[in-house]
């Protein structure tokens, strides 16, 4: 009963994947155009993390959309190939980590400690703020997982009841917010060592995070890699199994 069960779970996993790469279409054209314009925008200004690309090519795409009344649902199908992508490029950012696994022994305790208390209050500062002021629960379960890497936070808000579009927003303003703020925390608390600054960005601003990381080194992106990745997990584990504590 158990094989079986896990075959029809492989078979629904399956399904779901062929469909995202079978809908690909002539939106991904735009998504692609987007991104050229907001990448040679990105380089031009040595950088410069208000103009990321993110922040560049998503007001480009929407005021896309609007001009040729595209509607959300047909873009984000039409974008089948990039969706099916993000699960494969997660799991990639795991070979530049595999080089640093010999540092990673006399770092356990604090990395521990450090992954444990970021992503608990990534995760709890979310809540308690739509608790504040007084959102709807529906809000509440969009952003509970608003600094968790894409993949696994649509599954995660797809499991407790979330809206993925809201959690979509949030998620990019949360790995915007990070990289442009970080720069500064890292000159104004003297953290110097590449390790810390790539763990802090990949638990606090996830994929974007760790994309940064990885412009100022290959271990710095690795350490990026770690945090996104474990914070992904446990937030995926625990929030769950949680989230009904903060629903009334």
């Amino acid at each position: 009963m158990g094989a079986m069960t896990e075959m029809a779970d492989m078979t629904t996993i399956l399904l779901h994947q062929w469909q995202l790469l079978s809908t690909t279409s002539w939106p991904l054209l735009l998504t692609l155009a987007a991104f050229g314009i907001a990448w040679w925008t990105y380089n031009r200004s040595g950088r410069a993390s208000l103009l990321h690309p993110l922040m560049v090519a998503t007001p480009l795409i929407y005021f896309s959309m609007q001009t040729i009344d595209l509607d959300f649902a047909a873009y984000y199908s039409g974008n089948g190939i990039l969706n099916w992508l993000l699960g494969p490029a997660t799991v990639a950012l795991a070979v530049p980590l595999s080089h640093q696994l010999r540092q990673l022994a006399g770092m356990f305790k604090p990395l521990t400690v450090a992954l444990l208390l970021g992503g608990l209050f990534a995760t709890l500062s979310a809540l308690l703020l739509v608790k504040l002021f007084g959102l709807s629960d529906v809000v509440l379960l969009s952003l509970a997982a608003k600094s968790v890497t894409s993949p696994i936070a649509l599954s995660i808000v797809e499991q407790i009841g979330g809206l993925r579009s809201l959690l979509a927003v949030a998620t990019m303003v949360t790995g915007l917010a990070g990289i442009v703020m970080a720069k500064s925390i890292f000159h104004l608390t003297q953290l110097e060592d590449e390790r810390w600054q790539g763990l802090i960005l990949g638990v606090t601003a996830h994929a974007i995070g760790t994309a940064k990381a990885f412009e100022s080194s290959p271990r710095c992106g690795a350490f990026a890699t770690l945090g996104m990745g474990i914070n992904g997990i446990l937030t995926a584990i625990v929030l769950p199994a949680s989230i009904g504590l903060f629903i009334i």
